[in-house]
Protein backbone atom coordinates (compact mmCIF):
# COMPACT_ATOMS: atom_id res chain seq x y z
CA UNK A 1 0.00 0.00 0.00
CA UNK A 2 1.09 3.79 -0.51
CA UNK A 3 0.47 6.96 0.21
CA UNK A 4 -3.46 7.00 -0.35
CA UNK A 5 -3.66 4.03 2.14
CA UNK A 6 -2.48 6.12 4.22
CA UNK A 7 -4.45 8.97 4.28
CA UNK A 8 -7.41 6.81 4.30
CA UNK A 9 -5.67 5.36 7.51
CA UNK A 10 -5.28 9.01 9.23
CA UNK A 11 -8.96 10.10 7.89
CA UNK A 12 -10.75 6.89 9.90
CA UNK A 13 -8.78 7.54 12.54
CA UNK A 14 -8.98 11.27 13.49
CA UNK A 15 -12.55 12.25 11.91
CA UNK A 16 -14.82 11.47 14.76
CA UNK A 17 -12.53 13.61 16.63
CA UNK A 18 -12.52 16.29 14.12
CA UNK A 19 -16.53 16.46 13.64
CA UNK A 20 -17.22 16.38 17.78
CA UNK A 21 -14.33 19.41 17.92
CA UNK A 22 -15.43 21.14 14.96
CA UNK A 23 -17.80 23.43 16.45
CA UNK A 24 -15.41 24.76 19.28
CA UNK A 25 -11.75 25.05 17.88
CA UNK A 26 -10.12 24.43 14.97
CA UNK A 27 -8.10 21.57 15.22
CA UNK A 28 -3.99 22.26 14.43
CA UNK A 29 -2.40 19.98 11.92
CA UNK A 30 0.95 18.67 11.04
CA UNK A 31 1.41 19.76 7.22
CA UNK A 32 2.53 16.30 5.17
CA UNK A 33 6.14 16.16 4.23
CA UNK A 34 6.85 17.70 0.56
CA UNK A 35 8.71 14.92 0.00
CA UNK A 36 8.61 11.26 1.81
CA UNK A 37 11.37 9.65 2.72
CA UNK A 38 12.54 6.35 0.94
CA UNK A 39 11.91 3.49 3.01
CA UNK A 40 8.38 5.15 2.99
CA UNK A 41 7.90 5.25 -0.34
CA UNK A 42 8.88 1.68 -0.99
CA UNK A 43 6.29 0.27 0.96
CA UNK A 44 2.95 2.46 -0.02
CA UNK A 45 2.29 3.19 -3.40
CA UNK A 46 1.79 6.29 -4.91
CA UNK A 47 -1.76 5.92 -5.56
CA UNK A 48 -3.39 2.42 -4.35
CA UNK A 49 -6.32 3.21 -6.52
CA UNK A 50 -3.68 2.47 -9.42
CA UNK A 51 -2.88 -1.20 -8.24
CA UNK A 52 -7.31 -2.34 -7.89
CA UNK A 53 -8.35 -4.88 -10.55
CA UNK A 54 -11.60 -4.61 -12.22
CA UNK A 55 -14.36 -2.58 -11.06
CA UNK A 56 -15.50 -1.96 -6.92
CA UNK A 57 -18.32 -4.76 -5.99
CA UNK A 58 -21.59 -3.55 -5.49
CA UNK A 59 -22.93 -5.07 -2.45
CA UNK A 60 -26.75 -4.18 -2.99
CA UNK A 61 -26.42 -6.23 -6.08
CA UNK A 62 -24.48 -8.68 -4.51
CA UNK A 63 -27.55 -9.13 -1.78
CA UNK A 64 -30.08 -9.38 -4.54
CA UNK A 65 -28.36 -11.94 -6.48
CA UNK A 66 -27.80 -14.05 -3.28
CA UNK A 67 -31.95 -14.06 -2.69
CA UNK A 68 -32.40 -14.23 -6.22
CA UNK A 69 -30.49 -17.26 -6.31
CA UNK A 70 -31.60 -19.02 -3.61
CA UNK A 71 -35.30 -18.10 -4.62
CA UNK A 72 -34.42 -19.31 -8.40
CA UNK A 73 -33.42 -22.65 -6.89
CA UNK A 74 -36.42 -22.99 -4.92
CA UNK A 75 -38.64 -22.36 -7.73
CA UNK A 76 -36.64 -25.32 -9.95
CA UNK A 77 -36.88 -28.16 -6.97
CA UNK A 78 -41.03 -27.89 -6.97
CA UNK A 79 -40.73 -28.19 -10.32
CA UNK A 80 -38.82 -31.19 -10.59
CA UNK A 81 -38.33 -34.51 -8.81
CA UNK A 82 -34.45 -33.22 -8.39
CA UNK A 83 -33.86 -32.75 -4.75
CA UNK A 84 -30.76 -30.98 -5.04
CA UNK A 85 -30.52 -27.60 -3.97
CA UNK A 86 -28.12 -24.51 -3.50
CA UNK A 87 -28.10 -24.38 0.30
CA UNK A 88 -24.87 -22.65 0.11
CA UNK A 89 -26.92 -19.72 -0.85
CA UNK A 90 -28.17 -19.75 2.59
CA UNK A 91 -26.28 -20.95 4.80
CA UNK A 92 -22.48 -22.06 5.36
CA UNK A 93 -20.62 -25.15 5.74
CA UNK A 94 -19.12 -23.81 9.01
CA UNK A 95 -22.00 -22.79 10.77
CA UNK A 96 -23.65 -25.92 9.79
CA UNK A 97 -20.62 -28.03 11.38
CA UNK A 98 -20.70 -25.43 14.53
CA UNK A 99 -24.45 -25.77 15.23
CA UNK A 100 -24.05 -29.75 15.15
CA UNK A 101 -21.05 -29.28 17.80
CA UNK A 102 -23.33 -26.82 19.65
CA UNK A 103 -25.75 -29.69 20.62
CA UNK A 104 -23.73 -31.76 22.26
CA UNK A 105 -22.94 -29.84 25.72
CA UNK A 106 -27.01 -29.42 26.34
CA UNK A 107 -28.09 -32.75 25.26
CA UNK A 108 -25.45 -34.42 27.97
CA UNK A 109 -27.23 -33.46 31.27
CA UNK A 110 -30.51 -34.50 29.51
CA UNK A 111 -29.57 -38.27 29.67
CA UNK A 112 -27.04 -38.28 32.71
CA UNK A 113 -29.44 -40.36 34.50
CA UNK A 114 -32.67 -42.18 34.19
CA UNK A 115 -34.80 -39.13 36.51
CA UNK A 116 -32.69 -36.09 34.58
CA UNK A 117 -34.74 -37.94 31.31
CA UNK A 118 -37.90 -39.12 32.49
CA UNK A 119 -38.62 -35.74 34.17
CA UNK A 120 -38.54 -33.45 31.11
CA UNK A 121 -35.60 -34.53 29.63
CA UNK A 122 -37.15 -36.60 26.66
CA UNK A 123 -38.98 -33.57 25.25
CA UNK A 124 -35.66 -31.54 25.12
CA UNK A 125 -34.07 -34.51 23.45
CA UNK A 126 -36.78 -34.86 21.06
CA UNK A 127 -36.54 -31.32 20.06
CA UNK A 128 -32.41 -31.70 19.66
CA UNK A 129 -32.63 -34.80 17.85
CA UNK A 130 -35.19 -33.37 15.37
CA UNK A 131 -33.08 -30.38 15.08
CA UNK A 132 -29.84 -32.54 14.26
CA UNK A 133 -31.53 -34.57 12.10
CA UNK A 134 -32.40 -31.40 10.13
CA UNK A 135 -28.73 -30.78 10.06
CA UNK A 136 -27.18 -33.52 8.96
CA UNK A 137 -30.10 -34.08 6.65
CA UNK A 138 -29.05 -30.71 4.87
CA UNK A 139 -25.29 -31.45 5.09
CA UNK A 140 -26.19 -35.04 3.29
CA UNK A 141 -27.61 -32.84 0.34
CA UNK A 142 -25.27 -29.50 0.60
CA UNK A 143 -23.59 -28.04 -2.51
CA UNK A 144 -20.44 -27.50 -1.68
CA UNK A 145 -17.95 -29.45 0.62
CA UNK A 146 -19.25 -29.82 4.05
CA UNK A 147 -18.24 -31.77 7.51
CA UNK A 148 -19.69 -35.51 7.61
CA UNK A 149 -20.91 -34.98 4.14
CA UNK A 150 -20.15 -38.32 3.38
CA UNK A 151 -22.19 -40.07 6.17
CA UNK A 152 -24.73 -37.32 6.71
CA UNK A 153 -27.78 -38.45 5.07
CA UNK A 154 -27.88 -42.12 7.02
CA UNK A 155 -27.18 -39.73 10.43
CA UNK A 156 -30.13 -37.28 9.42
CA UNK A 157 -32.42 -40.65 9.39
CA UNK A 158 -30.88 -42.24 12.62
CA UNK A 159 -31.34 -38.97 14.81
CA UNK A 160 -34.90 -38.58 13.28
CA UNK A 161 -35.69 -41.87 14.47
CA UNK A 162 -34.55 -40.76 17.70
CA UNK A 163 -36.30 -37.63 18.00
CA UNK A 164 -39.69 -39.51 17.31
CA UNK A 165 -39.12 -41.98 19.67
CA UNK A 166 -38.33 -39.35 22.53
CA UNK A 167 -42.00 -38.11 22.40
CA UNK A 168 -42.45 -39.83 25.46
CA UNK A 169 -40.05 -40.81 28.36
CA UNK A 170 -39.46 -44.46 28.37
CA UNK A 171 -36.83 -46.97 29.49
CA UNK A 172 -36.36 -47.81 25.62
CA UNK A 173 -36.12 -43.69 24.96
CA UNK A 174 -33.81 -43.22 27.30
CA UNK A 175 -31.50 -46.39 26.08
CA UNK A 176 -31.88 -45.21 22.58
CA UNK A 177 -30.83 -41.47 23.67
CA UNK A 178 -28.11 -42.10 25.52
CA UNK A 179 -26.08 -43.73 22.39
CA UNK A 180 -27.44 -41.05 20.20
CA UNK A 181 -25.73 -38.62 22.11
CA UNK A 182 -22.63 -40.64 22.93
CA UNK A 183 -22.34 -41.13 19.14
CA UNK A 184 -22.47 -37.20 18.76
CA UNK A 185 -19.97 -36.91 20.91
CA UNK A 186 -17.53 -39.73 19.17
CA UNK A 187 -18.48 -37.57 15.97
CA UNK A 188 -17.77 -34.25 17.32
CA UNK A 189 -14.05 -35.74 18.96
CA UNK A 190 -13.61 -37.07 14.99
CA UNK A 191 -14.83 -40.67 15.85
CA UNK A 192 -16.68 -42.84 13.37
CA UNK A 193 -19.93 -43.83 15.18
CA UNK A 194 -21.74 -47.16 13.52
CA UNK A 195 -24.13 -46.13 11.53
CA UNK A 196 -26.56 -48.23 9.24
CA UNK A 197 -26.98 -46.93 5.59
CA UNK A 198 -29.15 -44.41 4.45
CA UNK A 199 -32.59 -45.56 3.31
CA UNK A 200 -33.91 -44.32 -0.42
CA UNK A 201 -36.78 -41.91 -0.93
CA UNK A 202 -36.75 -40.81 2.87
CA UNK A 203 -39.13 -38.28 2.99
CA UNK A 204 -38.89 -35.07 5.33
CA UNK A 205 -41.64 -36.43 6.83
CA UNK A 206 -39.80 -39.46 8.40
CA UNK A 207 -37.03 -36.79 9.24
CA UNK A 208 -38.31 -33.79 10.93
CA UNK A 209 -41.39 -33.12 12.20
CA UNK A 210 -42.14 -29.41 12.25
CA UNK A 211 -43.44 -28.79 15.95
CA UNK A 212 -39.89 -29.16 16.96
CA UNK A 213 -38.61 -27.18 13.74
CA UNK A 214 -41.29 -24.06 14.98
CA UNK A 215 -39.87 -24.02 18.26
CA UNK A 216 -36.15 -23.61 16.95
CA UNK A 217 -37.32 -21.22 15.10
CA UNK A 218 -39.16 -18.83 17.49
CA UNK A 219 -35.94 -19.14 19.82
CA UNK A 220 -33.73 -18.22 16.71
CA UNK A 221 -35.86 -14.83 16.23
CA UNK A 222 -36.98 -14.03 19.58
CA UNK A 223 -33.62 -14.94 21.80
CA UNK A 224 -30.78 -15.36 19.07
CA UNK A 225 -31.61 -12.27 17.13
CA UNK A 226 -34.00 -9.59 17.81
CA UNK A 227 -32.14 -8.70 20.99
CA UNK A 228 -28.86 -8.65 19.69
CA UNK A 229 -29.60 -6.07 17.23
CA UNK A 230 -31.42 -3.58 19.75
CA UNK A 231 -28.33 -0.67 18.57
CA UNK A 232 -25.55 -0.05 16.09
CA UNK A 233 -23.43 -1.16 18.78
CA UNK A 234 -25.12 -4.53 19.92
CA UNK A 235 -24.86 -5.00 15.84
CA UNK A 236 -21.06 -4.94 15.81
CA UNK A 237 -20.32 -6.90 18.90
CA UNK A 238 -23.01 -9.42 18.35
CA UNK A 239 -22.32 -9.66 14.46
CA UNK A 240 -20.66 -13.34 14.74
CA UNK A 241 -23.99 -14.60 16.28
CA UNK A 242 -26.30 -12.81 14.27
CA UNK A 243 -25.11 -13.93 10.88
CA UNK A 244 -25.27 -17.77 12.46
CA UNK A 245 -28.52 -17.41 13.51
CA UNK A 246 -29.67 -15.73 10.57
CA UNK A 247 -28.43 -18.47 8.37
CA UNK A 248 -30.20 -21.04 10.30
CA UNK A 249 -33.49 -18.94 9.90
CA UNK A 250 -32.38 -19.02 6.39
CA UNK A 251 -32.04 -22.82 6.06
CA UNK A 252 -35.22 -23.46 8.55
CA UNK A 253 -37.45 -21.47 6.31
CA UNK A 254 -36.88 -23.26 2.84
CA UNK A 255 -36.96 -26.85 4.91
CA UNK A 256 -40.37 -26.46 5.93
CA UNK A 257 -41.18 -25.81 2.12
CA UNK A 258 -39.76 -29.40 1.59
CA UNK A 259 -42.22 -32.29 0.15
CA UNK A 260 -43.50 -33.77 2.98
CA UNK A 261 -44.21 -31.24 5.64
CA UNK A 262 -47.35 -30.17 5.56
CA UNK A 263 -48.88 -27.34 3.63
CA UNK A 264 -45.78 -27.56 1.74
CA UNK A 265 -47.84 -26.96 -1.51
CA UNK A 266 -50.32 -24.22 -0.47
CA UNK A 267 -49.24 -21.24 -2.38
CA UNK A 268 -50.25 -19.04 1.01
CA UNK A 269 -47.98 -20.94 3.49
CA UNK A 270 -45.19 -20.95 0.59
CA UNK A 271 -45.42 -17.11 0.29
CA UNK A 272 -45.37 -16.60 3.72
CA UNK A 273 -42.23 -19.12 4.35
CA UNK A 274 -40.48 -17.01 1.03
CA UNK A 275 -40.35 -13.84 2.83
CA UNK A 276 -38.93 -15.50 6.18
CA UNK A 277 -35.82 -17.25 4.36
CA UNK A 278 -35.60 -13.80 1.68
CA UNK A 279 -35.62 -11.96 5.05
CA UNK A 280 -32.73 -13.52 6.88
CA UNK A 281 -30.94 -13.80 3.80
CA UNK A 282 -31.18 -9.92 3.98
CA UNK A 283 -30.08 -10.02 7.49
CA UNK A 284 -26.85 -11.73 6.76
CA UNK A 285 -25.96 -9.47 4.15
CA UNK A 286 -27.10 -5.97 6.55
CA UNK A 287 -24.33 -8.21 9.09
CA UNK A 288 -21.82 -8.27 6.58
CA UNK A 289 -22.21 -4.61 5.62
CA UNK A 290 -22.93 -3.48 9.12
CA UNK A 291 -25.67 -1.60 8.35
CA UNK A 292 -27.88 -1.18 10.92
CA UNK A 293 -30.95 0.01 9.43
CA UNK A 294 -30.74 -2.60 6.79
CA UNK A 295 -30.62 -5.04 9.59
CA UNK A 296 -33.33 -3.53 11.65
CA UNK A 297 -35.58 -3.81 8.62
CA UNK A 298 -34.56 -7.52 8.11
CA UNK A 299 -35.73 -8.19 11.20
CA UNK A 300 -38.92 -6.46 10.92
CA UNK A 301 -39.42 -8.30 8.22
CA UNK A 302 -38.79 -11.68 9.26
CA UNK A 303 -41.03 -10.91 12.53
CA UNK A 304 -43.57 -9.93 10.20
CA UNK A 305 -43.51 -13.22 8.01
CA UNK A 306 -43.70 -15.47 11.07
CA UNK A 307 -46.94 -13.20 12.51
CA UNK A 308 -49.06 -13.44 9.32
CA UNK A 309 -48.50 -16.85 8.42
CA UNK A 310 -49.04 -17.75 12.62
CA UNK A 311 -52.13 -16.14 12.08
CA UNK A 312 -53.56 -17.50 8.93
CA UNK A 313 -52.28 -21.28 10.03
CA UNK A 314 -53.08 -21.48 13.79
Amino acid sequence: MKFGLLMVCLVALVGPCATASAQSTKATRAKPPSQWPRDVQQVFFDDARTQLVGNRPDYGEVAAARVATASGNSTADSDSDDSSFAWSQLVDADTLETEIKRQLPPLQPLVATPAAFKGGGYRDCRNRFTWLATLFTVAGDYDQRVRWQDTATALGQFYGRAGANCKVGTDQSFREAQLRVQDLGDLVRGGRPDVPEAKPDVGWDQIADRSPLMRRMETCLGEGISPKASDGRALANNADDLRHEAQLMAMMAEVIMQPGFDYADDESYRNHSTQLREASVALTQAVDLENFEAAREAIGNMQKACSNCHDEWR
